[in-house]
């Protein structure tokens, strides 16, 4: 009962968002962003965050400040989100533009597949739909909500422009290195917290666990490593920017997957210090801790 009142009230927000003009779809959602803001709605896990990604280096009106662009840019994201369903591919290039696009033809063109990190920054999911229609339809690891309802529904949002949902399975792995042996482009967000201990990078000097999944496709195929970020420019304009990630294996696996993991952790922080307001803070990121560090709780 619960996932079918999510979905009817998913259903809602799709009809309202259908009839309104596009451009109170970004202020409503900037509104629904405050009002989640004032009812707390994870402020503490935002707040830990914040405090160990700039170890109290905002006073308190910085950081409340910060706070609140932080809730209305996901909340502008969620409706932008829904608004895809009603935007068209020849339409597209009104919302978001991308640069680097020849970094990644060229990467293409290697012929060894194409491995495209990214992270919960900005309108991930327009800049999706951009690449899928601007350059070349791709792989995605899109991981399974619980609702299966509204993850079938966001499914067929992503997919509408011509991106390949690879939802949570046990053949999910096999499917992607498939799709990359067959010189395809894989995708895959690297930077929400797992709960494994098989790896961690240094994420704003703390440590943080990581998927092996990203680095470990990079390395067993030495594919080219390409890292995707998307920024506002506009009420509705979003800018996104392509480069490669060059890297150097010693031939240990172990290690080479460490390193090409942190790589892509660090290129994820400096855009997060570029733009801090466009992060998804919401996430419990240093939860899970290395074995030296079983007894700390970040989260209390």
């Amino acid at each position: 009962m619960k996932y079918i009142i999510e979905f009817l009230i998913f259903k809602i927000l799709l009809f309202i968002i259908k009839i309104l003009p596009k451009k109170a779809v970004a202020l409503l959602g900037r509104s629904f962003g405050m009002f989640c803001y004032y009812i707390g709605l994870r402020r503490k896990v935002v707040g830990i965050n914040l405090s160990i990604a700039f170890k109290n280096q905002l006073n308190k009106k910085e950081e409340n400040l910060l706070t609140k662009k932080i809730y209305k840019n996901i909340g502008s994201i969620m409706f932008e989100v829904l608004l895809l369903n009603f935007i068209s591919s020849e339409n597209l290039d009104k919302y978001i533009e991308i640069e680097g696009k020849e970094i990644f033809e060229e990467a293409i063109n290697e012929g060894r597949g194409v491995v495209m990190a990214g992270s919960h920054f900005g309108n991930w999911e327009l800049l999706s739909a951009g690449i899928n229609h601007f350059i070349k339809p791709f792989y995605a690891y899109t991981g399974l909500q619980k609702n299966q309802l509204f993850d079938k529904s966001l499914n067929q949002i992503r997919t509408k422009f011509g991106m390949v949902a690879v939802s949570k399975s046990k053949t999910a792995t096999r499917d992607l290195m498939k799709a990359l042996k067959n010189k395809e482009i894989i995708g895959i967000l690297g930077d929400l917290n797992v709960p494994n201990e098989s790896l961690f990078v240094d994420f704003f000097d703390k440590k943080a666990s990581m998927g092996v999944g990203l680095p470990a496709f990079t390395v067993s195929k030495k594919a080219p490593l390409i890292f995707t970020s998307i920024v506002r420019t506009g009420l509705l304009k979003h800018k996104g920017k392509i480069v490669r990630i060059p890297y150097t294996l010693c031939g240990d696996n172990d290690k080479d997957i460490q390193t090409v993991a942190q790589l892509i952790s660090s290129e994820i922080e400096k855009n997060i210090k570029d733009y801090p307001d466009h992060y998804f803070w919401f996430n419990r990121r240093w939860k899970t801790r290395p074995p030296e560090e079983k007894n700390e709780s970040v989260y209390q």
